[in-house]
């Protein structure tokens, strides 16, 4: 368990020093307050720990078993090809990192066997709430996106359409949470719980949709995270042994 996790975080960390060293002309627009457009960390060094903590990671992943080291592979190849080219494709891109997303559940069940049913409906939870995340990311960033060419939701359909197309993704998700307690594979504490984090990542939706603007948007983004937070808290007090 303790191989995974800190391999997961490893992973974690690499995907996001590698997006770094991909977008560092875009975060110049946007973020100038990153690394390296500000000048803290150079391009090369950036790549250099990406790779260093993806080549610890495997290792790490091979010890707990050949599945786990074959789901690292994959959720390193995805979110490679996500900052090397895919994240300049709107919704492709933002289906490859809602992937690594679900995969980290799955990612977490190889120490143990198979992923289960449960851990499937979790899973896909996971990656359409983190659409409705990555949708919104997008309207935050519209106009370094659009100066540089990424083909985001906001910038083709333009912000409420984006906003809208972020509140069916969650609004999805939180349709499928309940699942897991209709289908008898979690205790009443996951409904509770599930239960605020669905209003909370509703809302935030909602506060983008009828309010579409980079603000908001941000705003909405962060609040988010929150609320994931207490949905993965739902996730586990849920799935425990009463």
């Amino acid at each position: 368990m303790l191989m995974l996790f800190a391999s997961a975080c490893l992973f974690s960390a690499a995907s996001m020093a590698i997006n770094d060293y991909f977008d560092r002309e875009i975060d110049a627009i946007n973020q100038p307050h990153r690394p390296i457009p500000s000048g803290r960390v150079t391009p090369r060094g950036a790549l250099c720990f990406s790779i260093a903590l993806m080549a610890v990671g495997f290792t790490l992943a091979s010890v707990v078993g050949l599945l786990s080291l074959l789901v690292a592979v994959l959720a390193c190849a995805v979110f490679t090809a996500y900052s090397a080219r895919l994240k300049r494709m709107g919704l492709l891109g933002n289906a490859a990192v809602s992937l690594c997303v679900a995969l980290t559940f799955i990612y977490g069940s190889t120490g143990w066997g198979y992923p289960t049913a449960l851990i499937a409906l979790f899973s896909l939870m996971a990656f359409l709430a983190n659409m409705s995340r990555e949708v919104v990311k997008g309207v935050v960033d519209v106009e370094g996106d659009s100066a540089k060419g990424v083909r985001t939701l906001a910038v083709v359909i333009g912000l409420r359409g984006a906003s809208m197309a972020s509140l069916v993704f969650m609004a999805s998700a939180v349709a499928i949470s309940v699942l897991p307690y209709v289908l008898g594979y979690v205790n009443q504490l996951y409904l509770s719980l599930i239960s605020v984090a669905d209003v909370g990542l509703l809302a935030s939706s909602c506060y983008t949709a009828l309010k579409p603007t980079p603000y908001t948007a941000k705003r909405a983004k962060n609040l988010m995270l929150i609320f994931m937070c207490i949905a993965l808290a739902a996730f586990l007090a849920g799935s425990a042994p009463s």
